[in-house]
């Protein structure tokens, strides 16, 4: 689905649910009620792996918030809706959790296509939305809805690059690329398309797409290997499509190296991907299998499940600069929009802070990124080239 596409699905899906009558901003909640946040997470359906660790460290961070008094005695209420990685339900949820639970922030969605059909209702309800994707277009300035938007993750200008970067150090020439057919996978693989021919060093041999949902990716695996590429890139977060393309890769008899991004360095890849995983080399935020200069974030998630991928790092992130807001004196969504925008950088659980501004609603850097991986079922970090 692209950019446009999800914003037609956001009218219709306005029209269906009635939000024609969304007034312009949710009222500000009672001082002597809880902060109410909303996250709205892909907790079924194909982007579940991230959905189920950005709720764990969301939860683990309010949780260390409220047990230390909350925001000036008042404590942070999540209110957890599972979005189905589906856009039609992002956008119902949406208007449920800010009409009639009249949230102050939304943290979410897990995909980019769930993200931009709630955007311009957020917008009209002055509701900030700190989504972890990196689809490019959610904090497009060209677009009204990103002043509200504050993204949570890198971008595809961000991590797109810093891949290619290693496809030259690594010497290949001829790229197949794969890609989801979504917000994130179109716009990501036009982007690489696009600088590989600016490169003039790297051919774009074949493109193969799905579905996010696929499963059977033979044909698609066939259309690549008969390119004769000499590497891979994956335009998906998904670690479903992408282990699955990664294990029929192999079948069909294509041993190159498979280039991602940092949505894919999840421990489900390596399951999903079998063997094949250890043809997997990506530009990473964390390392799941490595703390590193993370150990705070592998602190904070010890007793719920540790640290899966980057998920659980964007969660956490998330959680901190709503909070780092709140303490800062915002009450509603302007203000905590404000806050955000004015605050200085948010300390976090990445390896450096992230900060935002008036001009600038994307939270991270190419130098927060590092090159991961696989060996012998573990991820492995890589030195730079």
């Amino acid at each position: 689905m692209d950019h446009r596409s999800a914003r037609r699905l956001t009218l219709a899906a306005a029209l269906a649910l009635g939000l024609g009558s969304v007034p312009l901003y949710s009222a500000a909640q009672s001082q002597n009620e809880p902060f109410r946040v909303g996250l709205l997470l892909a907790l079924s359906g194909p982007a579940a792996a991230y959905g189920a660790d950005e709720r764990a460290a969301i939860e683990a961070v309010t949780e260390r918030a409220n047990a230390a008094g909350g925001i000036n005695g008042r404590k942070i209420e999540l209110i957890v809706k599972d979005t189905k990685t589906n856009p039609t339900e992002a956008a119902r949820l949406a208007n449920q959790v800010i009409l009639d639970d009249k949230v102050i922030a939304i943290i979410g969605a897990t995909t980019g296509s769930e993200t931009l059909a709630f955007a311009d209702l957020a917008m009209r309800s002055k509701v900030p939305v700190f989504p972890m994707v990196g689809t490019q277009s959610v904090t497009d300035p060209k677009e009204a809805f990103s002043k509200w938007m504050f993204r949570m993750s890198v971008p595809i200008s961000t991590d797109l690059p810093a891949s290619f970067d290693r496809i030259l150090a690594d010497k290949r020439k001829r790229l197949a690329i794969f890609s989801e057919e979504d917000a994130y996978g179109q716009q990501a693989s036009a982007m690489m398309a696009e600088v590989a021919k600016k490169s003039g060093q790297v051919e774009v041999v074949e493109h193969a797409s799905a579905p996010k949902a696929a499963t059977d990716l033979t044909a698609q695996a066939t259309r690549i290997r008969n390119a004769k590429p000499d590497a891979v890139f994956l335009a998906t977060s998904s670690t479903g499509s992408a282990g699955a393309l990664l294990r029929k890769l192999q079948e069909v008899g294509l041993e190159v190296p498979v280039y991602g991004m940092a949505g894919i360095v999840q421990k489900q890849i390596i399951k999903n991907g079998g063997k094949a995983a250890e043809n997997l080399i990506a530009p990473a935020l964390v390392n799941p299998d490595e703390a590193g200069p993370l150990t705070e974030l592998f602190d904070l998630l010890k007793n719920k499940g540790g640290v899966a991928g980057f998920g659980a790092l964007l969660g956490a992130n998330a959680m901190a600069t709503v909070v780092q807001a709140l303490k800062a004196g915002a009450t509603d969504g302007p203000s905590l929009r404000d806050k955000v925008e004015t605050m200085g950088p948010v300390k976090g659980y990445a390896a450096a802070p992230i900060k935002f501004s008036a001009t600038d609603h994307d939270s991270w850097t190419k130098e927060t990124l590092f090159y991961v991986t696989v060996r012998d079922g573990k991820f492995k970090n890589l030195d730079p080239k």
